[in-house]
């Protein structure tokens, strides 16, 4: 693969999809950039990706923060001079309950983590990957950024978002060789997914069994996706060998 040397800047890299990707990356050869608001996972991370033989900086931040994400990209730039791949990984759940229940501030916070977060740190690294001649940035939505999802509309909205968000920047940025995409997963296994379908299956009035066999009654194989197949999906659209000629795309990576 062709991102060995690469800088690579993954958020919210602690767990899930962020640390697969960041395993992925490390074994291929990748300069890592790894934070997160879980400061103990990612010290973990941090020894699991420098046993690998990678370079490392990891960093805890808040990804609603614009303060805190300049602190990182700052650091990044100091350590390592420049960015070539960004990963924008961050996000949050937001409530599961009615439209009509959902506070403004339950509204902000989940925009503000999964669209806000993702659109600045695209911006901070846009200038630099001009000034290099190229670049790669791979967004996360969702499947729900393609169809809705009841009891969760900031959620649906951000992912919906990122997936404009992702085509625009694309044709913004490919006159200078930056491609810009999105993966968007099916129902991903792991704790998240887990916290999710109870709050849901509560909302609802019904078990979470029942919410399991909705849920997946549209996934022709009829399972969750694995972490790591995600992140298989990530690091084709970082590799500029094998993807240089996608950008603007939402990739489905679903069961």
């Amino acid at each position: 693969m062709s991102i060995k040397g690469k800088v690579a800047w993954i958020t919210a890299a602690a767990a899930g999809i962020g640390k697969a990707t960041a395993l992925l990356f490390a074994r291929e050869g990748a300069k890592l950039v790894v934070c997160d608001i879980d400061e103990a996972g990612l010290q973990q991370l941090k020894g699991e990706l420098e046993a690998l033989g990678a370079e490392v900086l990891a960093l805890p931040y808040d990804a609603g923060d614009t303060a805190q994400i300049d602190a990182v990209f700052n650091a990044m730039m100091q350590t390592f001079g420049t960015v070539d791949i960004l990963v924008n990984n961050a996000g949050v759940t937001g409530p599961s309950k009615p439209v009509y229940e959902i506070s403004v501030e339950e509204w902000d916070k989940t925009l503000e983590v999964n669209l806000r977060g993702s659109f600045y740190c695209l911006k901070l690294v846009a200038p630099v990957m001009i000034k290099n001649g190229g670049g790669k940035i791979v967004s996360l939505s969702s499947q729900t950024g393609k169809r809705a999802l009841v009891e969760r509309t900031p959620y649906a909205a951000s992912k919906m978002a990122i997936i404009g968000l992702t085509r625009t920047a694309a044709e913004e940025l490919g006159p200078h060789n930056i491609t810009v995409n999105c993966v968007c997963p099916g129902a991903v296994e792991g704790p998240r997914g887990v916290w999710v379908r109870a709050n849901m299956a509560k909302a609802r009035g019904i078990t979470v069994e029942e919410l399991e066999k909705i849920s997946l009654a549209g996934a022709p194989l009829r399972r969750r996706v694995p972490p790591e197949d995600v992140a298989q999906a990530i690091l084709f659209l970082s590799d500029a060998e094998r993807s240089n000629s996608i950008t603007g795309e939402d990739m489905n990576v679903t069961c």
